[in-house]
């Protein structure tokens, strides 16, 4: 693994990934030895050791008025992710309702295996979420396996996410599906099954909320076309509640 790119990756900038590097491989040091070491400019190591202690990176040991360095354990690059993750996770509503303001937007992005998977998942709970009736509506009509088996040990969480936001699920799926796979799907809360004996051919998935269209491919990889448009998604609804209606006893 190359250490220095994963660090930059990470947000460490290139003088305090120089010096991160160093002091873990030095131990507890003063600065003089890592300035020799690195070759850097002294203020630039003193700069990149006060960055990464307010990172939780490095702390100070002071010893009869000298400073000496060591480094944390790097669980702490761990817990900076996290909180990175956890500010992005709480400015994207605000972002997503500036970015909403723009006149019949539309985004579509592609996400790939596993992890696009999950993210998707995630993203379509959460903008079910946003809306009154909070709902998913989905048309099956990959092989009835499919699904669990990319969710995989994910499964749980998949239903604690839909739990925590009190999501509905309507699925519209081909008859053909085996017992078992409407006895799980009827398992899960607030979910209503409805089936077609013929026309659901495509080896996909579609999920849809009043904002956002999904098109998920589960072979010979895990390919998924998310789509951002009100008005795409209205009209995929539109047809979902047609065919909805027709199955209805």
């Amino acid at each position: 693994m190359d250490l220095k790119h994963t660090l930059k990756t990470l947000g460490l900038s290139k003088n305090e990934t120089e010096v991160y590097l160093t002091l873990l491989e030095q131990g507890v040091v003063q600065a003089g030895p890592l300035i020799a070491k690195t070759k850097l400019h002294r203020m630039l190591v003193y700069n990149a050791l006060d960055h990464l202690t307010q990172e939780g990176l490095v702390s100070v040991i002071h010893k009869k008025n000298i400073r000496l360095f060591q480094t944390t354990d790097p669980v702490a690059l761990l817990e900076k992710a996290h909180r990175i993750y956890e500010l992005a996770q709480n400015v994207l509503p605000e972002l997503r309702r500036l970015q909403q303001k723009q006149e019949q937007l539309v985004t579509v992005r592609t996400l790939i295996g596993p992890e696009g998977f999950r993210t998707n998942l995630e993203e379509i709970i959460e903008s079910a979420g946003h809306f009154k009736k909070k709902e998913i509506c989905i048309i099956g009509g990959a092989r009835d396996t499919d699904f669990y088996d990319a969710a995989g040990e994910w499964y749980p969480t998949y239903i604690a996410l839909l739990e925590k936001s009190s999501i509905h699920k309507r699925l519209l799926a081909p008859a053909s599906y085996s017992s078992e796979f409407k006895k799980k799907f009827a398992a899960e809360k607030y979910t209503e099954l409805q089936t077609l004996s013929s026309g659901l051919s495509s080896p996909t998935y579609t999920r849809m909320t009043p904002e956002m269209v999904s098109i998920e491919l589960y072979h010979p990889h895990i390919v998924i076309i998310q789509i951002r448009s009100q008005v795409i998604a209205q009209a995929y609804l539109d047809s979902f509640e047609l065919l909805w209606k027709a199955t209805k006893h």
